[in-house]
């Protein structure tokens, strides 16, 4: 597609999409009818309304609303910021996208950073803007784990256990996808913005929304659609009764995608949704082979790790330092697997710190150092 061509058939999508009542979803059926945003345009209004959903009023706003110097300058601005534009009938369109209902299709996706692949393995990790630790590290490991495995990393960017997931990822050297509910041009929460940029720079950021559209209530729970679309399992951890997350799950079970769901004990109010979830039918999730368990297709080999250029251990530190394939790794953690004290293992770390092997992050977490990841 020339320049020329994407900048007409994104101003006639903007045009329509941005017609008062016209909306996704009879955005859709019109171009199904018509085969492409300007034939629904041009189309005349006895014809309009005889696509289901399209009233008499909508099909002659069509004609007298639809504002095409707005949408051309939209479209400039589009092209001017370099996002990738991509159209749900072009090869480059996310394919599992394509497997959602018909009328949750975006006519329009925008992208920084690197677009998926149709290959591609991903499994989304969504949750509460406000989790325990406990929670928030559980994110963390598990997308941590995934990314070592090969697996990339979906979630929104929220505060909480979203973000968790995307340092998770790429902190273990992995990719992950954010989907965000405003525009590429605004960061939210700004506080995120780090973390963003981390993102488009080792993966890749997608929103439908049109440029300067600012966050607000409604946009979320629509954007969760594609979080599990993209998707081919969803993990839910500490969710509430009325999380978000939950949204994404039941777009996850109407897209017949995987649901897995973390338990947590009764009585936290930021878990209930997600108990609830394994009482419906949701696989009850303790660790990533209940991914592969369910989804042995994404099982693939841990990445490789370049431990013949290691400097000489201890057989104690060897066994440490093979803990970090899955990611990285609390100072509790390795504790119970390696069967020594907290103290001991502090020492340990602390040498293997002085040898240039692992580096610490922060709650006592620590990984292999960028030369030996």
């Amino acid at each position: 597609m020339t320049r020329d061509e994407l900048k007409k058939r994104l101003t006639d999508t903007i045009g329509l999409i941005s017609v008062p009542g016209v909306g996704r979803g009879r955005f859709n059926r019109l171009v199904r009818q018509f085969g492409s945003p300007a034939k629904a345009l041009k189309a005349p209004v006895n014809r309009l309304e005889a696509v289901t959903g399209i009233s008499h009023s909508i099909a002659a706003d069509i004609k007298t609303k639809y504002d095409a110097e707005a949408a051309r300058q939209t479209a400039a601005r589009i092209i001017q910021l370099g996002w990738t534009v991509l159209f749900p009938d072009q090869p480059d369109f996310p394919p599992s996208l394509m497997n959602i209902p018909a009328g949750d299709i975006p006519p329009v996706l925008f992208c920084t950073g690197e677009n998926v692949t149709p290959d591609e393995k991903m499994i989304a990790i969504v949750g509460t803007r406000h989790p325990t630790e406990r929670g928030r590290m559980f994110a963390y490991n598990l997308a941590a784990s995934l990314a070592s495995a090969g697996i990339t990393v979906v979630s929104g960017m929220a505060e909480g256990i979203d973000s968790a997931a995307h340092k998770g990822a790429l902190e273990a050297g992995g990719r992950t996808v954010a989907i965000w509910g405003n525009s590429l041009d605004l960061v939210y929460p700004p506080s995120n913005k780090g973390l963003a940029q981390r993102i488009k720079e080792s993966g890749a950021v997608f929103s439908e929304y049109l440029p300067q559209t600012s966050p607000s209530r409604a946009n979320f729970p629509e954007r969760n659609r594609i979080i599990s679309g993209l998707s081919d399992g969803v993990v839910v951890i500490q969710a509430g009764l009325k999380s978000g997350a939950l949204i994404t799950a039941s777009y996850a079970i109407e897209q017949g995608r995987e649901l897995f769901a973390v338990p947590e004990a009764p009585g936290l109010k930021s878990s209930e949704g997600a108990n609830e979830l394994i009482k419906k039918g949701a696989r009850l999730l303790t660790s990533i082979d209940d991914i592969f368990d369910e989804l042995p297709r994404l099982k693939g080999e841990v990445l490789t790790r370049k431990f013949c250029r290691l400097p000489d251990m201890t057989d104690t530190e060897k066994q440490i330092v093979s803990l970090f394939s899955a990611g990285p790794r609390q100072v509790d953690q390795i504790s119970r697997e390696v069967d020594l004290p907290v103290p001991e293992i502090m020492e340990f770390l602390l040498a293997l710190e002085l040898k240039g092997v692992v580096r610490e992050l922060s709650g006592k977490r620590f990984v292999l150092s960028e030369e030996y990841a």
